[in-house]
């Protein structure tokens, strides 16, 4: 869930869909490198509605789910991405409740123009990051798709993979296969092509475990998911879902309950 989400989604039916659905891990956004930014997130505080994310944050909980804040930052102001993402680890919820883990989106470069400065701001913010909340604490990196990265190397020489595995406990490569046309005369752009060889080539570079994310949801058909889930399972992710819950048709959710197995 992003922060679109928020906008009359009633965490006590969104839960309850989602534990009827096989949904065991919620990632929920609590801000971005805009923020503020109007009804979006109309406050400057480090998570964007509070009372909200506390809310869904319980009731998951109480439904038996994990729950992943996950961040966006725009790397041109490193102290507020680095306080931003800390502040997930340190929230706590009005009846105490506390996220399981934190997740950092790497893929805006518009503060830094890419390049060297957007490599080694993604570095140093995850290395500040896993200082701030420890060692134990868990910490994923979602990052864009290295087979969508390949069609373009030129715009992502030298994208610090090494220190992504040093610093995160979990990748999360944003294998959308709706994004890719070629399919026709590429099979690793295939859905279940790109499942498949993202989360190798995502657990080749880092070393770490792969959680798969596949979609667009509202761009995609229900063959095509299944596709995506038998090619991911085949390459044996640590988890997967689909970007997003709101964008989740209902003939969806019984390919995906395939990562459960």
């Amino acid at each position: 869930m992003d922060l679109y989400d928020y906008q009359g989604l009633a965490p006590v039916d969104g839960i309850a869909d989602m534990r009827a659905r096989g949904v065991k891990t919620l990632y929920l956004q609590t801000s971005r490198y805009t923020c503020p930014q109007s009804s979006l997130c109309p406050s400057d505080g480090d998570i964007a509605h509070p009372n909200v994310v506390g809310d869904w944050l319980e009731r998951a909980h109480a439904a038996g789910m994990r729950v992943v804040g996950w961040y966006l930052p725009g790397y041109g102001n490193m102290d507020r991405d680095v306080r931003r993402m800390v502040a997930v680890a340190t929230f706590r919820s009005a009846a105490g409740h506390r996220f399981d883990a934190l997740a950092v989106d790497i893929e805006s470069k518009d503060e830094t123009g890419g390049g060297e400065p957007f490599n080694a701001a993604i570095a140093t913010h995850l290395q500040r990051v896993r200082t701030a909340v420890g060692a134990s604490y868990p910490v994923g990196a979602i990052v864009p798709a290295p087979l969508g990265m390949a069609i373009r190397p030129e715009s992502w020489t030298g994208f610090p993979w090494s220190q992504i595995g040093r610093s995160a406990d979990v990748v999360l490569p944003m294998a959308y296969w709706s994004y890719r046309t070629t399919c026709g005369s590429n099979s690793s752009h295939c859905p279940e092509g790109y499942g498949r060889e993202n989360t190798t080539e995502a657990r080749r570079l880092t070393g770490l475990r792969v959680h798969v994310i596949g979609g667009i949801g509202n761009d995609v058909t229900t063959a095509e998911v299944s596709d995506f889930v038998r090619g991911a399972r085949s390459a044996s992710p640590y988890g997967g879902s689909l970007y997003d819950y709101r964008t989740t048709a209902a003939s969806y959710w019984s390919p995906l309950a395939g990562f459960n197995s």
